[in-house]
């Protein structure tokens, strides 16, 4: 899908809102809030900008983040139990901007509350280093497979990468146009569905969003009673990190 400078320029814009509400979020993120407050936080922080959180009526969802906590991995339903020191959560938003046929952006995090483990601490380095070697040098005429071959040399087997949630293109819509892979498509198993989209060359001027999913333990996942939060099969902790980007002839711009 072409876009015009407007929309570039609406996608930055929407970029800008996302950038500042992680910032000004991780201020309210201790001990004894619920993700139901951060929820209500965020919400009318992005709104005050100009707006308008992409989630919110996303196939009925009613929350404008998603919020997931320790074992919850992506999905995490706002809920109004506390926060506790120890806890790690994933804050996953999407921001539309102008409010109507504007531009959208999706970005994640993964937050400590308070002091906790040294594991916890690494499972968080690795999965934001999953996204630096997955942007380092992309640019237009690279197949996106490459992007899960990156993350999955990186990981070297010491964590479980997701493999049923992928990142995607974005744009008008908060999801639009291909799906990406954060493993590498080329080993044995893989759907071959996932291995012909995995195989399109990234054009000048796509949008993407790669985000890698890693769990402490397994890969393998399950959905909960609430029918939105991804759980990690085994009950260890897991963590997100998201960014919007645009491809370019020589580069990245992460505009979130």
């Amino acid at each position: 899908m072409g876009y015009s400078n407007k929309d570039y320029d609406n996608l930055r814009a929407s970029g800008k809102i996302l950038r500042e509400t992680f910032a000004m979020l991780e201020s309210h993120i201790k001990s004894g809030i619920t993700t139901l407050e951060l929820d209500k936080i965020a919400h009318d922080f992005i709104v005050a900008a100009g707006g308008v959180p992409c989630f919110l009526g996303y196939q009925g969802y009613k929350h404008s983040i998603c919020a997931a906590v320790n074992e919850e991995s992506i999905h995490g339903i706002p809920k109004q139990a506390k926060l506790r020191d120890g806890d790690i959560v994933s804050i996953d938003i999407g921001v539309r901007y102008p409010a109507r046929g504007g531009m959208c952006t999706d970005a994640a995090r993964t937050f400590a509350v308070g002091e906790i483990t040294e594991d916890a601490k690494e499972l968080i380095r690795v999965t934001q280093g999953c996204f630096t070697v997955a942007t380092r040098d992309l640019k237009a005429g690279m197949a996106i497979k490459e992007i899960g071959k990156r993350i999955e040399k990186f990981v070297d087997g010491r964590y479980g990468i997701i493999d049923t949630f992928f990142g995607h293109g974005i744009g008008k819509n908060v999801h639009e146009g291909t799906i990406i892979p954060n493993f590498d498509v080329d080993k044995p198993g893989v759907n071959l569905r996932v291995k012909q989209i995995a195989g399109t060359i990234l054009k000048e001027g796509d949008i993407i969003c790669i985000e890698p999913m890693i769990n402490m333990g397994t890969k393998d996942v399950k959905t909960a009673k609430d029918g939105w939060t991804v759980v990690t099969a085994d009950g260890k902790l897991a963590a997100h990190h998201e960014n919007t980007l645009i491809i370019h002839k020589n580069g990245v711009e992460i505009v979130t």
